[in-house]
């Protein structure tokens, strides 16, 4: 097949041979595009001459470990999505790695199968949000005194201005198409991770919680819990 789904540009950072070469081949034989590298320092260099669509990287490598190399990229590209490989089960390895900049992971060992459905989804949520978001390029949504900007994703406050990650601008754009109703945190997971299990439930509330701090110069506007449910994010009508 060669529709441009199955032209996705993939760059694997992992520093165990043979699973590299694994996942390499197979993706290749699915129809993918693949770039390796085998440590940080090299898939920095990679992912700067190769201007991938989806970078697939282990946590644990030498020389750089992966939460630092995608740190870096995040200050380069906001948006390119990124899914963690880890041999680490704990939900505060797998925050962790969402934190850092991650959009998804997959625990190992992992089928081959799950691995191509999630960079497949990746990719189509990345492009659909991005053709999305170019339509409205132009509007500047207001959140009580902030300007936000979900393309550039920029949050304003006066003269001061915040880079958002690309997970908190997506969060906070459903929450403002929503404002003042409750949005369910399955709907935000379904609809950004296509998952609801409990490392990204864990995951939600980190970037819930950087929302809320990001959010905290205006007192008229904050984001609530709704118990059980979800997320509200509340404006308060100015008072005549």
């Amino acid at each position: 097949m060669n529709s441009r789904m199955d032209q996705i540009k993939v760059l694997l950072v992992e520093d165990d041979p043979s699973l590299r070469m694994v996942i390499c081949e197979t993706l290749t034989i699915e129809g993918f595009t693949v770039r390796t590298a085998h440590n940080g320092i090299a898939g920095l260099e990679s992912f700067s001459a190769e201007n991938p669509d989806v970078v697939v990287a282990d946590i644990m490598m030498p020389r750089l470990d992966g939460l630092e190399m995608v740190d870096r990229i995040r200050q380069r590209n906001r948006t390119v999505p990124i899914l963690f490989l880890t041999a680490k089960s704990s939900v505060d390895s797998v925050v962790e790695g969402f934190k850092a900049g991650a959009d998804d992971y997959l625990r190992k060992p992992f089928s081959m199968k799950e691995l191509i459905v999630r960079i497949r989804a990746l990719y189509t949520r990345a492009h659909t949000y991005d053709s999305h978001s170019r339509k409205d390029s132009s509007n500047i949504l207001k959140i009580g005194s902030y300007s936000f900007d979900p393309v550039s994703q920029f949050l304003q406050f006066g003269g001061h201005i915040d880079t958002l990650s690309s997970k908190e601008s997506e969060i906070l754009n459903i929450l403002v198409e929503h404002i003042n109703d409750v949005v369910a945190a399955t709907h935000i997971m379904q609809s950004l991770w296509g998952d609801d299990n409990q490392y990204i439930t864990n995951s939600l509330q980190v970037f819930i919680t950087r929302l809320r701090q990001r959010l905290k110069k205006d007192s008229s506007v904050r984001i609530v819990n709704a118990r059980g449910i979800g997320y509200k994010l509340v404006v308060d009508i100015p008072k005549l």
